[in-house]
């Protein structure tokens, strides 16, 4: 998901769950919060508890945000590493950290195999000399190791149901959901080890500078000198050395069709 996604994404989170859509412009949205989104991401505990104490409706919330630059309209800046995004993250992880869905078939009376894909959705954190957050959605075919990267986008079209659809049946799989992990992760981790390597290099370069001019400028006299230094010195750790955190954030099991499966491994 890239910043200009971001909008999309939004409107899609809040719709799904019911909140008002009162505004919906290229990268402002403006929204009626429901009571429970209200109390999962406004942090207003006390006046909720206050309400369902004294048996009231309550008030939600509402919020406009903004996800692209130059838009002038009041509202709350969303971006990678917001800490209103990461909150809507959360709510999505906590919503349903894994499920098996099945590619909808309705009208077809032929018997009809639906092939299973193991699927997880990432967040990789770089941290260093430049911060950036990115969204990772990766599925492996359990049937022979196929693996395919950006899965989620490439089958936002397709509908899925929640049972296996009327004529269709399971393909069972080869390979085990947690040995796919596995795979996953060796990928995965050879691919940020590729792309972070400038960022590494970089970062580091840029610490040992930012700390050989805090030895030129910084005199220690006192206690309160060595405690400036070492105060000065996590911080320019924590700001400059690179870092880089994957964080799961849900996955499960998707049957295809073979139309379908076909289509994903072929391309």
């Amino acid at each position: 998901m890239k910043q200009a996604e971001i909008h999309g994404f939004l409107y899609e989170f809040f719709a799904h769950r019911q909140a008002a859509i009162l505004d919906n412009q290229d990268g402002l949205l403006t929204v009626k919060l429901t009571k429970e989104l209200d109390q999962q991401l406004m942090n207003r505990p006390f006046y909720w508890q206050y309400i369902n104490t004294m048996g009231y409706e309550g008030e939600p919330m509402t919020v406009t945000y903004k996800s692209k630059e130059g838009i002038e309209a009041d509202g709350e800046w969303i971006h990678f590493g917001s800490p209103r995004l990461q909150q809507i993250f959360n709510v999505i992880q906590e919503e349903g950290r894994y499920t098996t869905l099945y590619e909808e078939n309705s009208g077809n009376t032929n018997r009809t195999p639906l092939y299973p894909w193991f699927v997880c959705n990432l967040q990789i954190k770089y941290r260093g000399w430049y911060i950036h957050d990115e969204m990772v959605s990766i599925g492996i075919l359990l049937t022979n190791g196929t693996m395919r990267f950006n899965w989620i986008d490439e089958n936002l079209n397709q509908q899925f149901v929640q049972h296996v659809p009327d004529y269709a049946y399971k393909i069972p799989y080869i390979i085990s959901p947690e040995r796919s992990i596995e795979h996953i992760t060796k990928e995965l981790s050879s691919r940020i080890e590729q792309e972070a390597t400038s960022f590494s290099e970089k970062s580091i370069e840029l610490y040992h500078q930012e700390l050989k001019m805090l030895d030129e400028l910084t005199e220690l006299h006192t206690d309160e000198d060595q405690q400036f230094y070492d105060q000065s010195k996590e911080q320019i750790y924590e700001r400059l050395y690179p870092k880089v955190e994957v964080n799961w954030i849900n996955g499960g099991l998707f049957y295809l069709t073979q139309e379908r499966t076909k289509q994903l491994t072929t391309s």
